[in-house]
């Protein structure tokens, strides 16, 4: 499903009146009947039932008074807080003002200044309230009378419908500019928005219903909208299909380069999980020491031992070797339990611009790669990247704060400044690449907070790239089967005590039940 950001819904109004011949006014009429539809399910029968309305000078708050207008023929005791003086307010919002006033909607006006004793009658004689203060437009925080009401309806204790968007929430960013509005509801119209999909924001936005309020569905689909929320049909398109002559070998070759001492469950990890995604041959390439005990691990994968420091890691001297396995592989993942030396740092330095197959780069990989994007835009073939928040933070040098105050746009830097795809883990797992484009990701859940999962991950994303799916795309089908994978060990289970292993025997069911 396609998500929009505040500048997609700006040209999607302005196409619809262009191109669809689809005014202001008539959508502002229809949001008005999307609200009035969700009212009635959630709030029950209208007659008698005290509904405050807090209405805003824009588009927003046009909504509020012509659902006001609805509401009062439906038999509720409506009344509309305007927060704005009636010579303020947008043009068409003051002709949906004209229209309430004309159908005796009782509205109430006041200065830049909130009156406490007005503002307590308001919200103490409401049974729930609707929030059309401020629209998707927001770019800095409520001020004065608005963020006074945004306090007082929080404070109010009344159920709120949020029109759109919660007045003071960045639809963009997924997080409160200041004073945001916690609703129960919101009823969005159009399209999702991306920010609804970060940490955090369902204590504002509270339920989201979705109503498309006539919108052309062409219009809904415009090459323009560059955010996604990733689904079932979705990743179904993306994931390959096979017939009766197919075998091990045009099933893909991933090559795992991973491993150190005290770290090879990460490195066998990453192996069964591009296996059980599909993989058809998978080699773990290790420093010569940790060889044996891959090898017995690894029963159905290979293994190639390499030149090793004096530590375990890997050493300068395995470039020859790697470069000779990669060049019959449709895929490497770089990373898992791979150690931070120095000297295996200066491997993947001359490493990175030689190879040819994509390539999946987690964990120490990322480590080693911090502050040097210039080894991945001279790199031949395109690469993932799989940063958590720390991570991340460490790639820009920044804080894992900073990263989660801002997951979309993060995401988004990162893979400008590295030139890759970007799976930014977390709750909704954010994919962006270097043109801009974000999906982002619905599935998952608490289980998946423990070690190893994160290399069942990277072991996925190089199995279905080795299968033909584009970076981008084996992102999203990756990140949302790895979510779904631990969703249903999660149902088998419970989501405490779940180990990174129990997803990889639910793999193959999931790429059946998807398929």
């Amino acid at each position: 499903m396609k998500l929009a950001y505040s500048q997609d819904l700006k040209r999607i109004d302005a196409l619809a009146a262009a191109k669809y011949r689809i005014p202001l006014a008539r959508l502002m009429e229809r949001a008005a009947g999307a609200a009035l539809r969700v009212l009635r399910r959630k709030a029950g029968s209208f007659p008698g039932k005290k509904i405050g309305i807090l209405s805003g000078k824009g588009h927003n708050g046009g909504d509020g008074l012509a659902l006001a207008r609805l509401l009062k023929k439906k038999g509720a005791s409506v009344k509309v807080f305007l927060a704005a003086a009636p010579g303020d307010l947008s043009a068409e919002t003051a002709r949906q003002y004209q229209k309430a006033k004309a159908a005796r909607v009782p509205l109430e006006t006041m200065g830049k200044k909130l009156n406490p004793a007005r503002a307590k009658a308001f919200f103490d004689s409401s049974d729930l309230l609707v929030d059309g203060l401020l629209g998707t437009g927001l770019s800095r925080a409520p001020r004065g009378l608005v963020k006074a009401l945004i306090q007082k309806a929080n404070r109010s204790g009344k159920p709120i419908l949020a029109l759109d968007v919660p007045s003071g929430f960045s639809a963009d960013e997924g997080r409160p500019l200041g004073e945001a509005i916690r609703a129960r509801w919101t009823v969005t119209f159009g399209l999702p928005k991306p920010g609804f999909y970060m940490p955090g924001a369902p204590s504002y936005t509270g339920e989201i219903l979705l109503d498309k309020i006539g919108f052309p569905p062409a219009l809904l689909q415009e090459s323009f909208l560059s955010a996604e929320l990733t689904d079932a049909r979705m990743v179904k398109g993306f994931l390959p299909r096979y017939d009766g002559e197919v075998h091990k070998g045009t099933r893909g070759r991933v090559l795992v380069v991973a491993g150190s001492p005290g770290l090879t469950g990460a490195a066998a990890l990453c192996a069964w999980g591009a296996q059980r995604i599909g993989a058809g041959l998978v080699t773990v390439a290790c420093a010569k020491s940790i060889y044996p005990i891959l090898a017995v691990k690894l029963t159905e994968s290979m293994t190639a031992p390499l030149p090793e420091t004096g530590g375990g890691f890997l050493s300068p001297k395995a470039e020859g070797k790697l470069l000779g396995l990669s060049q019959r592989m449709d895929s490497l993942v770089i990373g898992p339990g791979l150690g931070r030396n120095p000297k295996t740092a200066r491997l993947l330095q001359k490493l990175l611009p030689r190879l040819r197959a994509p390539m999946v780069l987690d964990a120490d990989a990322l480590f080693l790669l911090a502050g040097k994007g210039s080894w991945l835009k001279r790199a031949l073939a395109p690469a993932l990247l799989t940063p958590h928040s720390g991570e991340a933070a460490r790639l820009l040098g920044t804080t894992a704060e900073a990263v989660e105050r801002r997951r979309l746009d993060i995401a988004k830097q990162i893979a400008r400044e590295y030139n890759a795809v970007v799976v930014l883990k977390g709750p909704h797992t954010v994919i962006a690449d270097p043109q801009g484009r974000v999906r982002i990701n619905p599935t998952g859940n608490r289980g998946l907070a423990t070690g190893g999962t994160g290399d069942v991950l990277s072991g996925i994303l190089g199995g279905l790239l080795a299968q033909g799916l584009k970076p981008f795309d084996a992102a999203a089908a990756g990140v949302y089967l790895h979510g779904l994978a631990g969703e249903k060990a999660s149902q088998m289970l419970g989501p405490d005590g779940l180990l990174a292993g129990d997803l990889l025997p639910i793999l193959p069911g999931l790429l059946k039940r998807v398929r």
